[in-house]
Order: structure tokens, then C-alpha cells, then sequence
């Protein structure tokens, strides 16, 4: 029984108190709603913030993409400038390789026709030397020219010798 009165007197004094201080509980219900509706605005705020954070990812995976398409362009046209470099490079090269091939057969060909003319030469020479020692006392002049002429018209190139 004495539990029963000290429970009593207890409930007693919390329901004057509560009467007291105007509700039940340690805060107020304007202070419940004033803090209901700030967090109803954070939440509303980091909504919108999680809405403008979805928004910039969108933008930014699009400028990348922009970005990447616009490198992979560069790489492009960066890989057919360099082709056509390499290409334009061993064109000139074989250019430049067929015109001293050219000038090498030039060269030799007149190097050749120089070494012919000049056996020639060496060789009327001594055919003149050898036919003047032979015949200088046995020839007249005329015939002595006449023999000079032949001999020199025998050791002209054959159309064969020209090529």
C-alpha cells in the first residue's frame, strides 16, 4: 500500500508540473513544429542539392565526352597528317633516288663514250706510229694520207659500240 500512495503522490507532482511548465514533455510543440519544418527545409535543400549534383555529373560526363570525342578527333586527324607525311616523304625519296639513278647512267654513259674516244685516239695513234715507221720510206704522201684516212674512218664506233 505505501507503493501505492508514493506512486500516487508521485504522478501528482509530474502532473503538476507538466501543468506548470504547459505540457508533458521538456520542449513545446512550437518548438517541435519550428524544428519539423527546419528539417523538412534541409531535406528539401539536399533534395535540390542532390538534383543540381545529378545535373553537374550529367554536364561534366557530357563535356568529357565532348572532350574525348574532340582528342579522339586530333589523334585522327593527327594519324592521316602523319600518313600523308610518310607517304609524301617516300615519294620524294624515290624521286630523288630515280634522279641519281638518272644522273649515274648519264654520267656513265659519258664517262664511256670519254674512255672510247680516247682509245680511239691512242690507238690511231699507234696504228699511225706503227704504219709511218713501217711504210715511211715506201709511201709517197698521198697515199701515206689516203692510208691515215681509211684507218681512222675503220676505227669510227659501229652503231652496235653506241649503245
Amino acid at each position: 500500500m505505501l507503493t501505492i500512495v508514493s506512486f500516487v503522490i508521485g504522478l501528482a507532482v509530474v502532473v503538476y508540473g507538466c501543468f506548470r511548465l504547459g505540457s508533458l514533455m521538456p520542449f513545446s510543440v512550437d518548438q517541435m513544429r519550428a524544428r519539423r519544418a527546419t528539417v523538412a527545409t534541409s531535406l528539401e535543400n539536399a533534395a535540390a542539392a542532390e538534383t543540381r549534383l545529378a545535373e553537374v555529373r550529367r554536364e561534366i560526363d557530357a563535356e568529357i565526352g565532348r572532350a574525348r570525342a574532340q582528342a579522339d578527333e586530333m589523334v585522327a586527324v593527327a594519324r592521316r597528317e602523319a600518313v600523308a607525311v610518310g607517304e609524301e616523304t617516300a615519294r620524294k625519296a624515290r624521286q630523288d633516288a630515280a634522279a641519281f639513278i638518272e644522273r649515274a647512267r648519264s654520267d656513265i654513259g659519258v664517262e664511256r663514250e670519254r674512255a672510247l674516244g680516247e682509245l680511239r685516239r691512242e690507238l690511231s695513234a699507234l696504228v699511225v706510229d706503227g704504219a709511218g715507221a713501217v711504210l715511211r720510206d715506201a709511201i709517197d704522201e698521198r697515199t701515206h694520207d689516203r692510208l691515215i684516212g681509211e684507218s681512222l674512218q675503220a676505227l669510227k664506233p659501229s652503231p652496235a659500240e653506241q649503245r
